[in-house]
């Protein structure tokens, strides 16, 4: 309906003299103060109001929308470190202190040795954490569960502990996970699995008998991440229970918790029986028999540093710190050639090198935090990467240390497998060995 149509029923159009603005001002002016007319809005041509309200009210939705979306934003805010503060940590972590990173010189003067070392079998293995050469065998365990046998570069599956499926975090306590591994003196290999046990295998056959099964108490405790091992030469077997808390796939929780239920086992192998030896280790992990058999040579990896348990002398039954303030976090640790003791070390603690361990070692609020809200293997990711082995003497002193500060070759190293004038590195987690020939290393030290 037009508004001059309105006008002339009105008879007002004649009256305002036909202009529609002039016929508005004069039916307002007839109307005025009457109840009983129906007021409406005059309409004109190409008037776009009666158009324009659905915008303005879808405008006033989205005003509305957008001012919910802030307030939930603001809530999310407000809230997500009240609920970060209130869930549990996974952790309970326990206060200590490590003393300042040692500076890199003298035997520590940082070098590029460990970069002339080659990748073997790259993608073709998982993990190799332990090593033993044995002419032109090599052997070794792998993430997978599998005890490999290397012969002249044909690779072959010796042994698998455990049963399938393999691969994954749930499968890995029922597949097994073959750590530390050394060679009698009868030829037979003896491999410590951290889920199932103690096994010997026949490195012919790949027969595998069960020594002593992880599920045995020892001392009223479960071992729950058995390490490392080294034999006596009466056949008696020392081993590290890196913690009777924790596994193996959750040994992150275990060095931001600090505990210290790390502990070194004896198997007896007349009796076939396992006692304790040591306890309240923090991470107990590599050992190695001096070479007289006096005492133990042992790696505790949450202090960084080398303990000494002495088995006879004037010493017998004491354990003392032979060094404790290794430029890294020490895995295993295997003789040298040269009458020293190689370290393997999984990263670096390095003066004025900002280290994440270090940093958080007295701040045990801190670790608990972390371990709420982020993955351990996400800030590993983002570490430095730095290749490191050290050769001590059997009084813990560093005498010379080998270098990748690129970590570009050799990011980190489980353990040194000094052999026949050879270097093998193993990795908890990388897909290769490394090998370094010492007659190359020594060209380029001197």
């Amino acid at each position: 309906m037009q508004f001059s149509f309105i006008c002339s029923k009105s008879g007002i159009e004649e009256e305002a003299g036909g202009s529609p603005s002039d016929a508005l001002a004069a039916y307002a002016k007839m109307n005025q103060g009457r109840s009983d007319v129906r007021q409406r809005r005059p309409i004109y041509k190409g008037d776009n109001s009666y158009q324009d309200e659905p915008k303005k009210s879808r405008a006033h939705s989205s005003d509305k929308w957008k001012s919910a979306a802030c307030v939930a934003l603001l809530l999310a805010f407000i809230l997500t470190p009240v609920v970060i503060l209130l869930t549990p940590s996974p952790i309970d972590p326990v206060y200590f202190t490590l003393p300042e990173p040692p500076e890199f010189e003298g035997v520590l003067e940082p070098n590029n040795l460990l970069q002339k070392s080659e990748r073997i079998f790259e993608n073709e293995i998982s993990g190799p954490e332990s090593i033993v050469v044995d002419g032109d065998h090599i052997y070794t365990g792998t993430a997978d569960g599998k005890i490999l046998h290397i012969y002249k570069g044909e690779m072959s599956v010796l042994a698998k502990l455990g049963k399938e499926p393999c691969g994954g975090f749930d499968n890995e306590p029922t597949c097994g996970r073959p750590l530390g591994m050394r060679l009698t003196k009868e030829g037979y290999l003896i491999v410590i699995d951290t889920y199932l046990g103690l096994f010997k295998v026949n490195v012919a056959t790949g027969d595998h008998y069960q020594l002593y099964s992880a599920e045995i108490p020892v001392n009223g405790k479960r071992p729950r991440l058995l390490n490392d091992l080294t034999i006596a030469e009466d056949g008696t077997i020392y081993m590290t229970d890196s913690s009777t808390k924790w596994d193996r796939r959750h040994n992150r929780h275990q060095i931001m918790e600090g505990e210290v239920s790390g502990r070194v086992l004896i198997y007896d192998p007349k009796s076939q029986e396992v006692t304790e030896l040591i306890n309240s280790m923090s991470f107990a992990n590599g050992i190695q028999l001096t070479r007289s058999e006096e005492a133990l040579l042992i790696c505790e990896t949450t202090r960084a540093r080398l303990l000494k348990y002495h088995l006879k002398g004037p010493k017998k039954g004491s354990l003392e710190v032979i060094n404790n303030n290794l430029p890294g976090i020490p895995d295993n640790i295997r003789r040298s050639s040269t009458g020293g003791y190689w370290i393997g070390m999984a990263l670096i603690r390095k003066k004025n090198k900002f280290s994440f361990f270090d940093y958080c070692a007295e701040k045990p609020w801190l670790r608990a935090l972390i371990m709420k809200v982020v993955s351990m293997d996400l800030v590993l990711q983002y570490l430095p990467k730095y290749g490191l082995v050290v050769e001590v003497n059997e009084e813990g002193k560093v005498i010379q240390s080998l270098h990748d500060p690129t970590g570009q070759v050799i990011p980190g190293v489980s353990e040194v497998e000094d052999k026949d004038g050879v270097l093998y590195f193993g990795s908890y987690n990388l897909p290769y060995l490394g090998r370094l020939y010492l007659q190359r290393y020594k060209k380029t030290k001197h």
